[in-house]
């Protein structure tokens, strides 16, 4: 019996060829193994025939109900418990040595997650980031190669660490996790994560969750997973009484707001280029316990404020073995990714691209900002085929919080772009909004009406570079619309 077939529990036909891995059909390549689990609507089992004509050399699969007279076509009773076994042994990595930082919320996960992986390339340790914006590797640019999820699968993840020449006996990942995720247990396998946050829980994806509720249940069952490290934000830590799993669980509190919370900071300057805060120690997070009533002092180029609760839930996540109590670390290396309120440097007026594209973000950005600037004007729009309750929500913040308004597209997918735009009028003023579908339009014209003292806003679409319409994916980028404006 091959070690395949003890891992397992089956019997492999004679001479099957095995050169690849996947539960996707779509990525099904000649001689490869089609795994088929439990997906959120069908079984992968429906999909065996395509694999088989597609080239698999065996599907295998842990659906009872469905069987083929197929010598290719394999039932595995424990495969869900088995799969990690099997991916370890095939791939030769144990994915269990890694180390895992992860974060989830509404917003800011791409961000805290990159900072996490820029502070420990700073402590010289091997690090590889996964997320929203694809996968970067220690300093290697950032690749997109792998999925266009937020947070890859357990399969996915395994490729991804078997493209980067597997040699170390681990290596540090700083992942995004996103909600869907959570809820269709992507993760599974992972048995130990060093450190699990959830950043903020706001409102958003009601279209898959369909309320709030079940939202922040998934969000809260990244506490499930083994982590010694649990962060959370005050806010949150209000709901910790609603899951039974935690009654016995060390949450440590993050807050700016509460000098009492576990781990409280305080920013003391801040300005559009610069700033300086203190983190006091009150009750340290496991493992750090011996730093307890300690203070730090930092400083750093991020802007605006709410980006330091993102790198303050990063140095958590880590610890702080390798901050000094005794003079200000300097961060000023850690970077934003592009288009998470990414100054754009270089040309004569005052614009931001942000990812903002819930009310939430919307909230906590806009009234951030304002403050700098006499005017702020806006260029957003929103999803299409997507959660259409927070349509009206986000437009009632933008005019609250604005002088200016451009609606225009922001992947309309399906929806036709008229309908989008009245969903979100219900119950708004339509005062100060002027309507541009063509979204380069839209950029061109609220540029005009830029003065020293006012800033652009374009929000939305971040780092991507395709608008969805109509079913067809077009080319197209926030960054390039300014620099032909201002090139």
């Amino acid at each position: 019996m091959s070690e395949y077939e003890e891992i397992l529990g089956i019997k492999i036909p004679k001479n099957t060829k095995i050169k690849a891995v996947t539960n996707s059909s779509k990525k099904v390549t000649k001689d490869s193994i089609f795994f088929g689990f439990k997906g959120t609507k069908v079984h992968g089992s429906k999909y065996a025939k395509d694999a088989i004509k597609n080239g698999a050399s065996l599907v295998i699969h842990d659906d009872p109900l469905f069987v083929k007279n197929n010598e290719k076509i394999i039932y595995s009773k424990d495969l869900k418990k088995n799969i990690i076994k099997f991916l370890d042994s095939f791939y030769s990595i144990d994915i269990n040595s890694n180390n895992f930082f992860a974060f989830t919320g509404t917003n800011g996960k791409s961000s805290t997650a990159y900072i996490c992986h820029q502070l420990l390339r700073n402590m010289d340790y091997e690090s590889l980031y996964i997320g929203t914006l694809g996968i970067k590797h220690n300093d290697e640019k950032i690749q997109t190669k792998f999925s266009n999820k937020t947070t890859p699968d357990i399969f996915e993840l395994y490729e991804i660490l078997d493209s980067l020449n597997y040699g170390l006996d681990s290596i540090s990942i700083c992942l995004e996790v996103s909600s869907h995720s959570l809820d269709q247990n992507r993760l599974d396998g992972i048995q130990w994560l060093n450190s699990a946050s959830i950043l903020n829980i706001g409102e958003d994806h009601l279209d898959y969750h369909k309320d709030i509720s079940s939202y922040r249940d998934s969000k809260f069952s990244i506490f499930k997973m083994n982590s010694p490290i649990k962060l959370v934000t005050d806010e949150s830590n209000n709901f910790v009484k609603n899951y039974d799993y935690l009654k016995e669980t060390k949450l440590t509190s993050i807050s700016n707001k509460n000098n009492f919370s576990d781990v409280y900071y305080k920013i003391t300057k801040a300005n559009f280029k610069n700033c300086e805060f203190k983190i006091f120690l009150n009750n340290p997070p496991s493992g750090q316990e011996i730093y307890k009533n300690k203070k730090y002092k930092f400083k750093c180029t991020l802007f605006p404020e709410f980006n330091i609760t993102n790198l303050v839930f990063a140095i958590s996540s880590i610890g702080f073995d390798e901050f000094s109590d005794k003079h200000v670390n300097d961060l000023s290396f850690i970077k934003l990714p592009k288009g998470r309120t990414e100054v754009i440097n270089n040309i004569s007026k005052n614009i931001i691209i942000d990812y903002a594209h819930n009310s939430h973000s919307f909230e906590v950005l806009l009234c951030s900002i304002k403050k700098y600037f006499d005017n702020l004007i806006l260029v957003f729009g929103f999803g299409g085929d997507r959660d259409k309750s927070k349509r009206s929500k986000m437009l009632k913040i933008a005019l609250d919080n604005s002088s200016k308004i451009f609606l225009t597209s922001d992947n309309s997918r399906s929806e036709k772009f008229e309908n989008i735009i009245k969903d979100a009028m219900k119950g708004n003023n339509q005062r100060d909004i002027t309507i541009i579908e063509d979204r380069k339009e839209a950029i061109i014209n609220a540029n005009k009406f830029l003065d020293k003292n006012s800033c652009l806003l374009i929000l939305g679409k971040g780092h991507e570079q395709t608008q969805e319409i109509d079913g067809k994916i077009y080319h197209f980028s926030d960054h390039e619309v300014i620099d032909e404006i201002y090139n």
